[in-house]
């Protein structure tokens, strides 16, 4: 649950199901990708890339119109069509808390009261050793406590993680920062490094389900722009503030990231070699929650 600051967000692996500049419903178990593929990328769950920069695009959906508190005391969304031509602007920033105002269980779905609404989802991927640690993931809502729980490994070499989708377009760029908490609940990410990302539209691959705009013939798709940050350990610790700014991509955006958003997601890696050993792996359960954009 949140410790009320008004404020922002969370975000990698390839996957079967996507998004476009218009395209229609989220779906979970997908995801998007901070680096380059380079050939031995598998998934599970529903993402993959490779090495240790890749994740996965969250599925695409529906776009809600306005959020209004419904009989079961919480906000409700009305659907619509995903377009960035007609993105969606949020009033104060705010996406949301996991509280029970704005998290339905039996949706699997968020609602805000400026009407967006998204799904969770989460996926992992890289090169499987033989009788070696193999990436994973899994994710929930802890919706009495109002937060979003990925239990993830990252095998030797691997990654894993997960986010939450956009069902429309969403223009941030009246904001300037990503403020979201994150903390390790259990679990050492140890010499993991652990990234946020922001799932931008043209990173959608023309392949996908619905398709978006990248060819992945020519490149990598699910390229999203990323950046490194470090994990506490104590329960909702002060809150990270990521400016738009320090997000960065080898892809090459025709538009601004922060104006063609389709969600958000945070990603672990494996760590580099040590002694030309293997790469360690490590498991570490993470919670984040308070997601917002903010200016500075």
């Amino acid at each position: 649950m949140r410790t009320r600051w008004v404020g922002l967000v969370r975000f990698s692996a390839l996957v079967a199901a996507g998004t476009a500049l218009s395209f229609a419903v989220f779906v979970s178990n997908c995801g998007g990708s901070s680096g380059a593929r380079t050939g031995t990328a598998g998934t599970t769950g529903g993402a993959g890339t490779t090495g240790g920069a890749g994740t996965s695009g969250g599925g695409a959906g529906t776009t809600g119109t306005a959020g209004v508190t419904g009989a079961g005391g919480h906000y409700t969304c009305s659907p619509g069509a995903f377009s960035c031509s007609s993105a969606l602007t949020l009033s104060d920033g705010h996406v949301t808390t996991f509280s029970p105002m704005e998290w339905v269980p039996m949706d699997g779905k968020y609602c805000n009261a400026s009407g967006l609404r998204g799904a969770t989802y989460s996926y992992s991927g890289g090169p499987a050793t033989d009788g070696g640690v193999v990436s994973s993931n899994d994710k929930g809502v802890d919706a009495p406590n109002g937060n979003f729980r990925l239990t993830l490994t990252a095998g030797p070499g691997g990654y894993a993680g997960g986010g939450i989708t956009f069902d429309s377009c969403v223009n941030a760029s009246a904001f300037n920062a990503l403020r979201f908490t994150a903390w390790i609940a259990s679990g050492d990410i140890g010499t993991c490094t652990f990234k946020a990302q922001l799932a931008t539209v043209e990173q959608r691959p023309t392949n996908a389900s619905p398709p978006g705009p990248c060819d992945p013939d020519a490149g990598s798709c699910y390229n999203y722009p990323s950046a490194p940050i470090t994990l506490s350990t104590t329960p909702m610790p002060p809150a990270t503030v990521i400016p738009f700014t320090s997000f960065t991509t080898s892809a090459t955006e025709m538009s601004p990231a922060p104006g063609q958003l389709a969600g958000l997601q945070w990603q672990i890696e494996s760590g580099p070699a040590v002694d030309g050993g293997d790469q360690p792996s490590c498991t570490v359960e993470i919670r984040i929650d308070d997601v917002d954009f903010v200016t500075q």
